[in-house]
């Protein structure tokens, strides 16, 4: 059976001849796991950062493929690296400014400082101040771009480099990302954003509202270019963090809307929840998701994928996670015990994908080989 409709047939709730196998990693580990620096991954044009992934995924066999958000062409235009035999730089075209690249792709300043190291918080588009009117919502996040804006300006630029070479073998996405953090980023970082989920309810939802159409611009994109799905990410609004009550208010209608929209489209849609997921199981199972992609418990609380079979029944596809630290020491017995454990708990009828949890360069590359190669044995269905 092919990958891709391994994946599909997961997705939909069924049994496939195996257990689909995906690879949730971070940019350092994808680059050394082809032998590569992950500053050249960081500040790659569109077409190496594409061939990466693709390296990537020969090196490591998954049935489903994760297409990065690629680097900004008008970006890029901007900018140039720099290498010589005093280190590798970056210099802002613009402005004449250089910079010290390090080896993660983190920018220095002349004495070695990172840039914007010291300040409070740093929202991911560097909002100069806090939301405090409707028309702030409109400068900082301007105008929702049309669906071919995502694709000249190069966020789509590994799926449509990967698309038309593999699309047809194996499933693959696109990212969304997040809505939630994206919304407490635009009101001052993650301690003012949830403060102003108390002090400024009417303005946050006035907000979750333009970030949703966004997302769907986002989607209409991947649509168009015949990608199968696309996966979301939360990881600021678990129990951990919020309220049930919040979390309804202020999360749940808005993935929904982003889901509905996904499926008009064609798009199977999977939800990677970073955070106590479990309270919120019989709200997410309302959602709508083909999927749900839950980590392991950060904080002392717990995930197990089991008790989310449990109380999810049957017909959602759940992925499932490894312990990270068994990973970076390459405990194979207890990776082999869990990976079992799993399927056999929540993936025995199918409706299942094993997944890892976000895999960084302190893995062995060798361990990760044993990992796919144990989902791969375990995994098996016998015919019915």
């Amino acid at each position: 059976m092919l990958p891709k409709k391994r994946v599909q047939i997961a997705l939909e709730g069924g049994k496939p001849d195996r257990v689909p196998f995906l690879l949730e990693c971070d940019s350092d580990y994808m680059a050394r796991a082809v032998g590569r620096e992950p500053w050249e991954y960081t500040h790659a044009d569109s077409l190496e950062q594409a061939q990466i992934h693709e390296a990537f995924y020969q090196r490591h066999p998954s049935d489903l493929w994760k297409c990065w958000g690629g680097p900004s062409r008008s970006r890029l235009n901007r900018r140039q690296i720099i290498r010589d035999d005093n280190g590798i730089f970056y210099l802002d075209i613009e402005t004449g400014q250089r910079f010290v690249v390090d080896r993660r792709g983190d920018l220095l300043d002349e004495k070695g400082r990172p840039i914007g190291a010291g300040q409070t918080w740093l929202a991911l588009k560097g909002y100069p101040r806090p939301v405090e009117t409707e028309d702030d919502i409109l400068e900082f996040l301007g105008p929702v771009p049309p669906p071919d804006y995502w694709i000249e300006d190069g966020f789509l630029s590994n799926l449509e480099y990967l698309l038309p070479r593999y699309g047809q073998t194996h499933f693959l996405m696109f990212p969304l990302n997040t809505i939630f953090a994206d919304v407490l980023d635009l009101f001052g970082g993650y301690q003012e954003g949830l403060i102003a989920l108390h002090t400024k309810p009417e303005l946050v939802h006035k907000a979750l509202e333009s970030i949703v159409e966004w997302k769907i611009s986002r989607l209409r994109a991947g649509a168009s270019l015949h990608a199968p799905g696309a996966w979301m990410i939360e990881y600021t609004a678990g129990a951990d963090t919020i309220s049930a009550k919040a979390y309804r208010e202020f999360v749940f209608p808005y993935e929904q809307k982003v889901i509905q929209e996904a499926h008009h489209l064609g798009l199977k849609v999977y939800l990677w929840y970073l955070g106590y997921v479990t309270p919120l199981a019989p709200d997410i199972g309302r959602l709508g998701v083909d999927a749900l992609f839950p980590e392991q418990g950060r904080k002392g609380y717990p995930v197990d994928i089991v008790e989310l079979r449990r109380q999810l029944g049957d017909k959602i596809c759940l992925i499932g996670f490894n312990n990270e630290q068994d990973l970076i020491q390459g405990n194979r017995e207890a990776l082999s015990d869990e990976i079992e454990r799993q399927i056999q708990g929540a993936g025995r009828n199918g409706a299942f994908i094993m997944g890892t949890t976000i895999v960084t360069e302190e893995v062995a590359p060798e361990t990760m080989d044993y990992y796919i190669e144990t989902v791969q044995r375990l995994g098996q269905y016998k015919p019915a």
